[in-house]
């Protein structure tokens, strides 16, 4: 029933609803920051603190639960490329200043110098043991960039692809795949010239048996005609984000694991803020699959490293941001009006009002077709329904004024905000409790 009168009203307006505005978080999110010591890059955030390297030491911060420690020092100022964890107990770091790649131990043991790979750049790790290194292995005037493997065991490295221009970022989705963005060899880099490349599992394995190098022809296109993607990380869901410095923005792939990916609005704006985002990290925040999508409960959260490249270092913790549906009157309600108020929801955006005289049925996630976020509802409304439209204000905000009649008995029921932004994105409210009497 609900589902049916969201789809006709949504239907009916979808002709007119215009675009949001850039913004620096685009609404149905929120977001906190945490700020680290300045010129700090490489920066991870594990169960035991955040990792950062400073062009001399990598060091481990335990936000408070523990003096700083450093892990690996560096007698001369280096050039760091990358942190990645290797299980919970290590990382794996690469610097391009002596293409050193390293296992460090979060316990304090001793760094060991694992492989060398001249201009290391970024990396995906394909298990505990075994790393693809984007790298510009022939320097910097070479015509390609190259993607090497190389056995955290043994340190043995091969040659799994290259591909033309500078050095691109890698990420691996759930099923094994890895992707690459290009990077256009000229600077500064052509609008329009970057793609998203995926290389199969399958592809990857059989490369690294037969020994064969793998090139543009062995990937598919997930998506091009992007300005710039300098760090790539997926979520949970299949949804890929980058780094687009050429615009100062950090943007987002739908369903970039399928064949079907599609741009998403704009995440983070940094335009006028004096910020870039630099690096990108996907993080749990429960066991499962985490759906990280706005106006949904918190599942997951995006890590953005931002710097001004001088001063400023800091982490901004994105997390989604469910509207939160509150009433004017405590339960039992009596006799009279009360307000329902939604907050946190779209901008101009439009919703419904459900209202079922029964109480909480339990969550039920509905997908809807045509929208990338689940229609999280409560059971209490398979079945008959009030439902009420709405309209929020600039300020995400909605209110409905009931008339309770009075009931001698105490009735249980459930109230919930359906809503719908301009730029596509739907959520709902948590579901409400109420008591309605007299």
């Amino acid at each position: 029933m609900l589902r049916t009168t969201l789809l006709a009203t949504l239907g009916s307006l979808s002709l007119v609803l215009p675009q949001l505005t850039a913004q620096q978080l685009t609404e149905g999110f929120s977001a906190t920051t945490a700020t680290l010591p300045a010129g700090t890059s490489n920066v991870l955030t594990t169960d035991l603190g955040r990792i950062y390297f400073d062009g001399f030491d990598l060091t481990l911060d335990g936000n408070g639960s523990m003096s700083p420690v450093s892990l690996l020092t560096f007698s001369s100022s280096t050039y760091g490329s990358f942190t990645t964890p290797i299980g919970a107990t290590e990382v794996l770091f690469g610097e391009s200043s002596n293409g050193g790649i390293w296992s460090v131990p979060l316990n304090g043991s001793q760094p060991q110098l694992i492989a060398t790979v001249p201009y290391n750049y970024d990396v995906v790790m394909l298990d505990d043991n075994r790393a693809l290194i984007s790298a510009k292995t022939g320097g910097f005037s070479a015509p390609d960039n190259d993607v090497m493997f190389v056995d955290l065991i043994t340190g043995q490295t091969q040659l799994l692809a290259n591909f033309p221009g500078a050095s691109g970022p890698l990420a691996i989705d759930s099923q094994g795949n890895v992707y690459y963005a290009t990077a256009p060899g000229s600077f500064p880099a052509p609008a329009g010239t970057v793609s998203v490349l995926r290389i199969t599992s399958t592809d990857i394995d059989n490369a690294l048996a037969t020994n064969t190098v793998l090139g543009t022809a062995n990937a598919q296109v997930v998506i091009s005609n992007l300005d710039a993607a300098g760090d790539i990380a997926f979520d949970d869901d299949g949804d890929l984000f980058f780094v687009d410095w050429f615009n100062n923005q950090i943007g987002e792939i739908n369903d970039a694991d399928s064949n079907f990916a599609t741009l998403a609005p704009t995440l983070i704006d940094y335009a006028g803020s004096g910020l870039n985002g630099s690096l990108l990290q996907f993080t749990r925040t429960a066991v499962g699959p985490q759906i990280f999508e706005p106006f949904q409960p918190i599942a997951g959260q995006l890590l953005v490293h931002e710097t001004d490249y001088v001063t400023i270092s800091q982490i901004r913790t994105v997390s989604a941001r469910r509207p939160e549906l509150t009433s004017s009157v405590t339960s039992p309600i009596t006799t009279g009006p009360f307000s329902l108020t939604s907050l946190n929801g779209p901008a101009n955006g439009i919703g419904l009002m459900a209202f079922a005289m029964t109480s909480s049925g339990g969550p039920l996630s509905v997908q809807v077709a045509g929208f990338e976020q689940p229609l999280l509802i409560d059971a209490a409304f398979s079945t008959s329904p009030i439902i009420v439209p709405l309209t929020f204000d600039l300020t995400g905000t909605t209110s409905l004024t009931i008339q309770n009649p009075g009931f001698a008995t105490i009735l249980d029921a459930t109230a919930q905000t359906v809503c719908f932004a301009l730029n596509g994105a739907l959520g709902t409210s948590q579901p409400l409790s109420l008591q309605i009497g007299q």
